[in-house]
Protein backbone atom coordinates (compact mmCIF):
# COMPACT_ATOMS: atom_id res chain seq x y z
CA UNK A 1 0.00 0.00 0.00
CA UNK A 2 1.42 3.02 -0.97
CA UNK A 3 1.85 5.43 2.12
CA UNK A 4 0.28 8.59 1.90
CA UNK A 5 1.82 12.14 1.72
CA UNK A 6 1.10 14.66 3.82
CA UNK A 7 1.51 17.89 3.09
CA UNK A 8 2.48 21.11 5.35
CA UNK A 9 0.20 23.48 5.78
CA UNK A 10 0.68 26.99 5.15
CA UNK A 11 -1.89 29.97 5.77
CA UNK A 12 -1.79 33.64 5.47
CA UNK A 13 -3.60 35.78 7.60
CA UNK A 14 -4.76 38.90 6.56
CA UNK A 15 -8.20 40.91 7.81
CA UNK A 16 -8.88 41.90 4.66
CA UNK A 17 -7.36 41.64 0.80
CA UNK A 18 -8.26 42.83 -2.41
CA UNK A 19 -7.87 41.35 -5.74
CA UNK A 20 -4.79 43.24 -6.91
CA UNK A 21 -3.17 42.06 -3.56
CA UNK A 22 -2.60 38.33 -5.04
CA UNK A 23 0.41 39.20 -7.38
CA UNK A 24 2.03 40.96 -4.72
CA UNK A 25 4.07 39.56 -1.70
CA UNK A 26 0.73 39.01 -0.51
CA UNK A 27 -0.80 36.56 -2.59
CA UNK A 28 2.91 35.07 -4.25
CA UNK A 29 4.88 33.69 -1.05
CA UNK A 30 2.16 31.17 -0.03
CA UNK A 31 1.84 30.41 -4.09
CA UNK A 32 5.15 29.87 -4.22
CA UNK A 33 5.30 27.72 -1.30
CA UNK A 34 3.05 25.91 -2.90
CA UNK A 35 3.59 25.54 -6.45
CA UNK A 36 7.89 25.34 -5.61
CA UNK A 37 8.14 23.99 -2.03
CA UNK A 38 5.18 21.06 -1.37
CA UNK A 39 3.07 23.08 1.33
CA UNK A 40 -0.68 23.29 0.92
CA UNK A 41 -1.13 26.77 1.22
CA UNK A 42 -4.03 29.25 1.55
CA UNK A 43 -5.58 32.59 2.34
CA UNK A 44 -7.19 33.08 5.97
CA UNK A 45 -9.56 35.74 5.12
CA UNK A 46 -13.06 37.15 7.18
CA UNK A 47 -16.63 36.25 5.24
CA UNK A 48 -16.70 39.17 2.40
CA UNK A 49 -18.64 39.50 -0.67
CA UNK A 50 -15.44 40.25 -3.17
CA UNK A 51 -14.91 38.42 -6.28
CA UNK A 52 -10.61 37.54 -7.13
CA UNK A 53 -10.64 37.00 -10.15
CA UNK A 54 -6.57 36.89 -10.21
CA UNK A 55 -6.37 33.94 -8.41
CA UNK A 56 -8.14 31.72 -11.20
CA UNK A 57 -5.86 33.72 -13.87
CA UNK A 58 -2.59 33.58 -11.87
CA UNK A 59 -2.78 31.90 -8.92
CA UNK A 60 -3.55 28.33 -9.81
CA UNK A 61 -6.89 28.83 -7.79
CA UNK A 62 -5.03 29.09 -4.37
CA UNK A 63 -7.18 28.33 -1.95
CA UNK A 64 -9.10 31.50 -0.13
CA UNK A 65 -10.34 30.44 2.78
CA UNK A 66 -13.73 32.73 3.83
CA UNK A 67 -13.86 32.35 7.59
CA UNK A 68 -17.76 33.63 9.39
CA UNK A 69 -16.31 33.19 12.89
CA UNK A 70 -13.41 33.28 14.93
CA UNK A 71 -13.65 29.45 15.86
CA UNK A 72 -13.62 28.71 12.25
CA UNK A 73 -10.96 30.44 11.97
CA UNK A 74 -9.13 28.78 15.32
CA UNK A 75 -10.42 24.75 14.38
CA UNK A 76 -8.14 25.42 11.02
CA UNK A 77 -5.23 27.39 12.62
CA UNK A 78 -4.70 23.89 14.97
CA UNK A 79 -3.82 22.17 11.60
CA UNK A 80 -1.48 24.63 10.55
CA UNK A 81 2.54 24.07 10.30
CA UNK A 82 3.53 27.75 9.32
CA UNK A 83 1.08 31.15 9.99
CA UNK A 84 2.02 34.04 7.70
CA UNK A 85 1.09 37.26 8.89
CA UNK A 86 1.87 40.66 7.30
CA UNK A 87 2.86 43.98 9.55
CA UNK A 88 2.71 44.77 13.19
CA UNK A 89 -1.24 45.05 13.18
CA UNK A 90 -3.47 44.44 16.71
CA UNK A 91 -5.36 41.71 14.83
CA UNK A 92 -1.97 40.06 13.92
CA UNK A 93 -1.22 39.85 17.53
CA UNK A 94 -4.32 38.80 18.43
CA UNK A 95 -3.92 35.98 15.74
CA UNK A 96 -0.66 35.55 16.47
CA UNK A 97 -1.62 34.46 20.23
CA UNK A 98 -3.99 32.39 19.35
CA UNK A 99 -2.42 30.32 17.09
CA UNK A 100 0.68 29.79 19.61
CA UNK A 101 -2.15 29.12 22.33
CA UNK A 102 -3.73 26.13 20.19
CA UNK A 103 -0.25 25.19 17.98
CA UNK A 104 2.58 25.87 20.04
CA UNK A 105 4.58 23.39 17.75
CA UNK A 106 3.55 25.48 15.02
CA UNK A 107 5.93 28.12 13.12
CA UNK A 108 5.44 31.91 12.68
CA UNK A 109 6.49 34.32 10.28
CA UNK A 110 6.17 37.75 10.70
CA UNK A 111 6.78 39.77 7.29
CA UNK A 112 7.11 43.46 8.86
CA UNK A 113 6.27 45.41 5.70
CA UNK A 114 6.99 48.80 6.89
CA UNK A 115 8.30 51.76 6.37
CA UNK A 116 10.47 54.12 9.75
CA UNK A 117 7.65 56.73 9.14
CA UNK A 118 5.08 54.09 10.73
CA UNK A 119 7.45 52.53 12.88
CA UNK A 120 8.05 55.73 14.90
CA UNK A 121 4.61 56.08 15.48
CA UNK A 122 4.21 52.46 16.79
CA UNK A 123 7.18 53.21 19.01
CA UNK A 124 5.61 55.80 21.02
CA UNK A 125 2.52 53.53 21.89
CA UNK A 126 4.09 49.43 21.53
CA UNK A 127 3.15 47.76 25.24
CA UNK A 128 4.94 44.88 26.66
CA UNK A 129 2.69 42.66 25.55
CA UNK A 130 2.82 43.21 22.17
CA UNK A 131 6.66 43.15 22.24
CA UNK A 132 6.39 39.55 23.82
CA UNK A 133 3.95 38.16 21.30
CA UNK A 134 6.35 39.70 18.99
CA UNK A 135 8.96 37.30 20.16
CA UNK A 136 6.97 34.49 19.79
CA UNK A 137 7.34 34.76 15.81
CA UNK A 138 9.68 31.99 14.50
CA UNK A 139 11.01 34.02 11.61
CA UNK A 140 10.58 38.14 11.10
CA UNK A 141 11.55 39.52 7.64
CA UNK A 142 11.99 43.14 7.22
CA UNK A 143 13.06 45.20 3.84
CA UNK A 144 15.63 47.45 5.12
CA UNK A 145 18.56 47.32 7.15
CA UNK A 146 17.34 50.92 8.43
CA UNK A 147 14.61 48.77 9.65
CA UNK A 148 16.28 45.89 11.55
CA UNK A 149 18.73 48.59 13.18
CA UNK A 150 15.47 50.28 14.69
CA UNK A 151 13.47 47.08 15.79
CA UNK A 152 16.77 45.92 16.85
CA UNK A 153 17.91 48.47 19.04
CA UNK A 154 14.61 49.71 20.48
CA UNK A 155 12.76 46.26 20.97
CA UNK A 156 15.22 43.58 20.73
CA UNK A 157 13.85 42.18 17.90
CA UNK A 158 15.99 39.87 15.43
CA UNK A 159 15.00 39.59 11.79
CA UNK A 160 16.33 38.58 8.28
CA UNK A 161 16.82 41.12 5.85
CA UNK A 162 14.20 40.51 2.63
CA UNK A 163 13.33 43.11 -0.20
CA UNK A 164 10.17 42.57 -2.07
CA UNK A 165 10.83 40.59 -4.86
CA UNK A 166 9.63 39.64 -8.14
CA UNK A 167 7.70 37.26 -10.02
CA UNK A 168 6.93 36.47 -13.69
CA UNK A 169 3.96 35.56 -14.41
CA UNK A 170 4.35 36.28 -18.79
CA UNK A 171 8.45 35.07 -19.58
CA UNK A 172 11.33 35.82 -18.30
CA UNK A 173 13.44 36.05 -21.66
CA UNK A 174 16.56 38.26 -21.32
CA UNK A 175 15.86 41.80 -22.47
CA UNK A 176 18.70 42.92 -24.73
CA UNK A 177 18.80 47.17 -24.65
CA UNK A 178 18.28 47.46 -28.41
CA UNK A 179 14.07 46.56 -27.05
CA UNK A 180 14.00 49.65 -25.20
CA UNK A 181 13.19 53.04 -26.11
CA UNK A 182 14.19 56.67 -24.28
CA UNK A 183 11.18 56.16 -21.77
CA UNK A 184 10.49 57.44 -18.20
CA UNK A 185 7.82 54.86 -16.46
CA UNK A 186 6.05 55.25 -13.27
CA UNK A 187 3.49 52.42 -12.22
CA UNK A 188 0.83 53.08 -9.41
CA UNK A 189 -2.02 54.95 -8.10
CA UNK A 190 -1.66 58.42 -10.15
CA UNK A 191 -2.59 61.82 -8.04
CA UNK A 192 -2.28 60.10 -4.60
CA UNK A 193 -0.16 62.28 -2.03
CA UNK A 194 1.61 59.69 -0.84
CA UNK A 195 2.87 58.51 -4.91
CA UNK A 196 3.52 62.47 -5.22
CA UNK A 197 3.64 61.91 -9.18
CA UNK A 198 3.25 65.87 -9.49
CA UNK A 199 6.85 66.08 -8.82
CA UNK A 200 7.79 64.26 -11.91
CA UNK A 201 5.71 65.83 -14.15
CA UNK A 202 7.39 69.71 -12.89
CA UNK A 203 10.34 67.93 -13.33
CA UNK A 204 9.66 66.87 -16.68
CA UNK A 205 8.52 70.01 -17.84
CA UNK A 206 10.89 72.48 -16.43
CA UNK A 207 14.18 70.10 -17.88
CA UNK A 208 12.43 68.53 -21.65
CA UNK A 209 14.44 70.51 -23.50
CA UNK A 210 17.45 69.15 -21.80
CA UNK A 211 16.13 65.51 -22.96
CA UNK A 212 14.68 66.36 -26.24
CA UNK A 213 14.11 62.49 -27.30
CA UNK A 214 12.72 61.03 -24.38
CA UNK A 215 9.29 60.78 -23.15
CA UNK A 216 7.72 59.88 -19.66
CA UNK A 217 4.38 56.93 -19.44
CA UNK A 218 2.53 57.13 -15.90
CA UNK A 219 0.65 53.79 -16.09
CA UNK A 220 -1.99 53.11 -12.98
CA UNK A 221 -5.72 54.00 -12.22
CA UNK A 222 -5.54 58.28 -11.71
CA UNK A 223 -7.62 59.60 -8.30
CA UNK A 224 -10.39 61.61 -9.45
CA UNK A 225 -8.88 64.95 -7.57
CA UNK A 226 -5.79 64.63 -9.77
CA UNK A 227 -7.78 64.95 -12.73
CA UNK A 228 -7.36 69.46 -12.30
CA UNK A 229 -3.83 68.58 -12.53
CA UNK A 230 -4.00 66.74 -15.25
CA UNK A 231 -6.09 69.56 -17.36
CA UNK A 232 -3.97 72.32 -16.21
CA UNK A 233 -0.57 70.82 -16.90
CA UNK A 234 -1.35 69.67 -20.61
CA UNK A 235 -3.56 73.59 -20.80
CA UNK A 236 -0.66 75.17 -20.04
CA UNK A 237 2.03 72.56 -21.97
CA UNK A 238 0.18 71.45 -24.94
CA UNK A 239 3.92 69.87 -26.73
CA UNK A 240 3.93 67.86 -23.70
CA UNK A 241 0.83 65.99 -24.95
CA UNK A 242 2.67 63.36 -27.04
CA UNK A 243 5.75 63.13 -24.84
CA UNK A 244 3.63 62.45 -21.70
CA UNK A 245 1.58 59.72 -21.96
CA UNK A 246 -1.02 58.41 -19.08
CA UNK A 247 -1.98 55.06 -19.51
CA UNK A 248 -4.79 53.57 -17.79
CA UNK A 249 -4.65 49.87 -15.77
CA UNK A 250 -3.10 47.36 -17.50
CA UNK A 251 -3.01 43.45 -16.82
CA UNK A 252 0.52 41.41 -16.45
CA UNK A 253 1.25 40.94 -19.87
CA UNK A 254 0.50 44.17 -21.51
CA UNK A 255 2.71 45.69 -18.46
CA UNK A 256 5.44 43.71 -18.94
CA UNK A 257 5.79 44.95 -22.37
CA UNK A 258 5.81 48.53 -20.89
CA UNK A 259 8.42 47.41 -18.22
CA UNK A 260 10.62 46.05 -21.38
CA UNK A 261 10.31 48.99 -23.48
CA UNK A 262 11.59 51.64 -20.70
CA UNK A 263 15.30 52.30 -20.01
CA UNK A 264 14.34 54.40 -16.81
CA UNK A 265 11.86 53.86 -13.91
CA UNK A 266 10.88 56.57 -11.64
CA UNK A 267 9.57 56.95 -8.22
CA UNK A 268 8.67 60.12 -6.38
CA UNK A 269 6.95 59.06 -3.44
CA UNK A 270 7.00 60.63 0.23
CA UNK A 271 7.14 57.48 1.81
CA UNK A 272 7.06 53.75 0.98
CA UNK A 273 8.32 50.64 2.42
CA UNK A 274 9.22 48.44 -0.14
CA UNK A 275 7.33 48.86 -3.41
CA UNK A 276 6.85 45.89 -5.79
CA UNK A 277 7.43 47.99 -8.37
CA UNK A 278 10.93 48.30 -7.58
CA UNK A 279 11.93 44.71 -8.26
CA UNK A 280 9.48 44.38 -11.20
CA UNK A 281 11.52 47.44 -12.62
CA UNK A 282 14.87 46.35 -12.43
CA UNK A 283 13.81 42.40 -13.30
CA UNK A 284 13.39 43.99 -16.59
CA UNK A 285 16.60 45.87 -16.84
CA UNK A 286 15.32 49.35 -15.89
CA UNK A 287 17.67 52.00 -13.99
CA UNK A 288 15.86 53.11 -10.73
CA UNK A 289 15.42 57.26 -10.10
CA UNK A 290 13.67 56.85 -6.48
CA UNK A 291 12.72 59.63 -3.90
CA UNK A 292 14.76 58.53 -0.84
CA UNK A 293 12.26 56.42 0.86
CA UNK A 294 13.07 53.27 3.90
CA UNK A 295 14.35 50.81 1.64
CA UNK A 296 15.64 52.62 -1.54
CA UNK A 297 19.42 52.39 -1.14
CA UNK A 298 19.16 48.68 -0.79
CA UNK A 299 17.13 47.98 -3.69
CA UNK A 300 19.57 50.03 -5.90
CA UNK A 301 22.19 47.87 -4.08
CA UNK A 302 23.70 50.93 -3.32
CA UNK A 303 24.22 52.80 -6.06
CA UNK A 304 24.85 50.00 -8.86
CA UNK A 305 21.25 49.98 -10.18
CA UNK A 306 20.01 53.50 -9.74
CA UNK A 307 20.09 56.82 -7.72
CA UNK A 308 18.24 58.33 -5.12
CA UNK A 309 16.66 62.66 -4.31
CA UNK A 310 15.50 63.90 -1.26
CA UNK A 311 11.62 63.44 -0.88
CA UNK A 312 10.19 66.27 -2.25
CA UNK A 313 12.87 67.85 -4.03
CA UNK A 314 12.29 69.05 -7.83
CA UNK A 315 15.52 70.13 -8.38
CA UNK A 316 17.54 67.21 -7.29
CA UNK A 317 15.28 65.02 -9.41
CA UNK A 318 15.86 67.08 -12.60
CA UNK A 319 19.24 66.39 -12.08
CA UNK A 320 19.31 63.31 -11.81
CA UNK A 321 16.73 62.81 -14.82
CA UNK A 322 19.16 65.06 -16.91
CA UNK A 323 22.34 63.06 -16.14
CA UNK A 324 20.85 59.85 -16.65
CA UNK A 325 19.14 59.75 -19.79
CA UNK A 326 22.21 61.66 -21.42
CA UNK A 327 24.25 58.53 -20.33
CA UNK A 328 23.74 55.91 -22.63
CA UNK A 329 26.23 53.72 -21.78
CA UNK A 330 25.07 53.36 -18.31
CA UNK A 331 21.94 52.66 -19.75
CA UNK A 332 22.98 50.07 -21.88
CA UNK A 333 24.84 48.74 -19.16
CA UNK A 334 22.69 48.71 -16.74
CA UNK A 335 20.17 46.73 -18.76
CA UNK A 336 21.88 43.74 -18.41
CA UNK A 337 23.78 43.81 -14.85
CA UNK A 338 20.15 44.86 -13.38
CA UNK A 339 18.82 41.40 -14.53
CA UNK A 340 21.28 39.18 -13.80
CA UNK A 341 21.60 40.76 -10.13
CA UNK A 342 17.70 40.64 -10.00
CA UNK A 343 17.72 37.14 -10.85
CA UNK A 344 20.27 36.12 -8.40
CA UNK A 345 18.72 38.52 -5.57
CA UNK A 346 15.17 39.05 -6.47
CA UNK A 347 13.56 36.25 -7.67
CA UNK A 348 10.37 35.63 -5.27
CA UNK A 349 11.20 32.05 -6.32
CA UNK A 350 14.47 31.82 -4.83
CA UNK A 351 13.61 34.38 -1.32
CA UNK A 352 10.65 31.98 -0.52
CA UNK A 353 13.50 29.25 -0.66
CA UNK A 354 15.27 31.14 2.17
CA UNK A 355 12.02 31.23 4.01
CA UNK A 356 11.18 27.71 3.91
CA UNK A 357 14.81 26.86 4.74
CA UNK A 358 14.92 29.45 7.77
CA UNK A 359 11.52 28.09 9.26
CA UNK A 360 13.22 25.08 9.01
CA UNK A 361 10.23 22.20 9.04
Amino acid sequence: MRKEIIMKKFALYMSDIDNYHLTKDVGLIPFIMQKYYGFDSCILIPENNKQYTDNDKYLENLKIIKFEDNNKLLNYLKEVDVLMVIGIYDFNISIINSYKYFNPNGKVYLKLDANLYWLNELNSSITEDTLNTLKKCDLITCESRKIQYFIKSHWDLSSDLMLNGYYEFVDDTFITYEEKENIILFVGRIGSYQKSIDILLNAFKNIESKIPNWKIELIGNMEEGFIRFIYNYFNENPHLMERAIITNYLDKKELKQKYKRSKVFCLTSIWEGCPNVFAEAISNGCYLITSDVTSAIEMIDYGNYGRIFPVKNTTELENELIRVCNDNKLLQNNCEASQIYSRNNLCWINLCGIINNKLAL
